[in-house]
């Protein structure tokens, strides 16, 4: 198997109080076992699945919903194109008509990258953590008229915050379709939106779950 001469790194860091979604209990990691005591190092770990780089599937927002270990392993990977939103300002709507300028670059069952450059600015500050460009009910419904694989985004979620509608508007469309979401992500300037990708994102494998950590990896496409 040939391995891509170059992997692109697509997912945040997770660490003892790293940002995330302002209404969750703070991450918690701690070195639980040291070496010098125990004879080796094992970390504690605590945090919801919605905090750092990770998927949304259907069960976050549907009862019935398709749960992680209910999508089928091979939905996480495909196509990918990045779309250069970064002229939104801080807590701007992303609308269809934003997304149709891209029309010819949005292609049936590819993932969809929303590069705000927001994930470059991640911090514990009120930008970062409440004012990220987000997309709206019309974005999304476009995405799925355009029969995408899946969405992406380097803001902390594909909705706005503050409102619950507006958090929950653009989640409803994708989700409904059985179309996955990746949140909190880093998208290097090294890829260049328009360009085509593959990407692998594989959650980790919780039962019962809406959400999971992941670490996206792309490659170019020869």
């Amino acid at each position: 198997m040939r391995i891509p001469p170059t992997l692109y790194d697509l997912s945040q860091p997770t660490f003892h109080n790293s940002p995330q979604w302002p209404e969750y209990e703070p991450t918690v990691m701690n070195l639980r076992y040291t070496i010098g005591f125990n004879g080796f190092n094992a970390e504690r770990v605590e945090l919801t699945t919605h905090s750092g780089t990770h998927i949304d599937v259907p069960f976050h927002f549907m009862q019935d919903g398709a749960t992680i270990d209910r999508m089928p392993l091979e939905r996480f990977m495909g196509p990918a194109v990045i779309l250069d939103l970064t002229d939104k300002g801080p807590a701007c709507v992303i609308s269809a008509a934003d997304l149709e300028r891209f029309g010819d670059t949005i292609v049936a069952d590819e993932i969809v990258l929303i590069k705000t450059g927001w994930g470059s600015r991640r911090a514990l500050s009120e930008e970062y953590l409440k004012k990220w460009p987000y997309l709206d009910q019309s974005a999304a419904a476009y995405l799925v008229s355009r029969d995408v694989r899946g969405v992406g985004t380097d803001g902390l979620s594909i909705g706005g915050i503050g409102d619950y509608a507006r958090s929950r508007a653009p989640h409803i469309p994708l989700l409904a379709a059985g179309k996955f979401i990746i949140e909190d992500m880093r998208i290097p300037d090294e890829l260049v939106p328009g360009k085509g990708y593959f990407l692998c994102a594989f959650p980790i494998l919780l039962k019962g779950a809406g959400a999971a950590w992941v670490r996206p990896v792309a490659w170019d496409v020869a």
